[in-house]
């Protein structure tokens, strides 16, 4: 038996809807969990709450973390910064905002062992995962599917934006008060430089060979 309870968590300001997953009687385990970092939207599938799939498998984020739940491992999936029901407008290094945020939360809850934390992400999710498992030596493991390895600045900031906003990932008119600094932060969160800052904990990278987003070769 699994149960389910959605959360609010802070950050930047903003809030952040998720769902934290435990196990039955996950006081007497040893409570190792995990947080699951969404990819760049397409559609609504990765709005908490809702039935639509991951992909075109019919399986979704609530799924997979029901599914780890059962397996006893407390799990947590949210939405980040512009997708879903959480607020703000996305860019970058404010999703990178937006886990830390979830992981401190996490933390604080008290249910679980502070060294035990795994992040498993999904494409644009992957490589914030990595970034901040980089930045933060309590995180005990990472699992990436499907990263890009490198990311550059944005040479076309302004059509980005414009696509963004026809998404509804960008929001507000105003946003972002620096085109040059938004358009900027996907070089410093470019897996490839900080990938080697995870071993010698555990790091899982997997990648499919159609990926028609993702070029496999990239992860070469």
């Amino acid at each position: 038996m699994v149960t389910c309870e959605n959360i609010r968590v802070k950050s930047d300001n903003i809030y952040l809807s998720g769902a934290i997953f435990k196990p039955a009687g996950y006081k007497n385990l040893n409570n190792q969990s995990v947080i699951i970092c969404h990819g760049m939207p397409s559609g609504n599938y990765n709005r908490i709450g809702s039935d639509e799939p991951i992909k075109d498998d019919g399986i979704s984020y609530r799924d997979l973390a029901e599914w780890f739940a059962l397996e006893g491992l407390i799990t947590v999936i949210f939405n980040f910064r512009g997708t879903g029901e959480s607020g703000g407008n996305f860019h970058h290094m404010g999703w990178v905002k937006d886990l830390n945020a979830v992981i401190d939360w996490l933390l604080k809850d008290g249910c679980i062992d502070s060294n035990k934390v795994c992040l498993l992400g999904s494409s644009l999710g992957a490589a914030v995962a990595i970034y901040v498992a980089a930045h933060r030596k309590e995180i005990s493991a990472v699992i990436s599917f499907a990263s890009p390895s490198t990311m550059s600045v944005l040479k076309t900031p302004e059509l980005s934006l414009n696509r963004y906003r026809q998404m509804g990932i960008i929001r507000d008119s105003g946003f972002p008060m620096s085109v040059k600094n938004w358009a900027s932060e996907p070089s410093i969160l470019n897996p490839r430089e900080w990938v080697g800052d995870i071993p010698p904990r555990p790091l899982l990278l997997l990648h499919g060979s159609e990926d028609d987003v993702v070029d496999p070769k990239a992860m070469e």
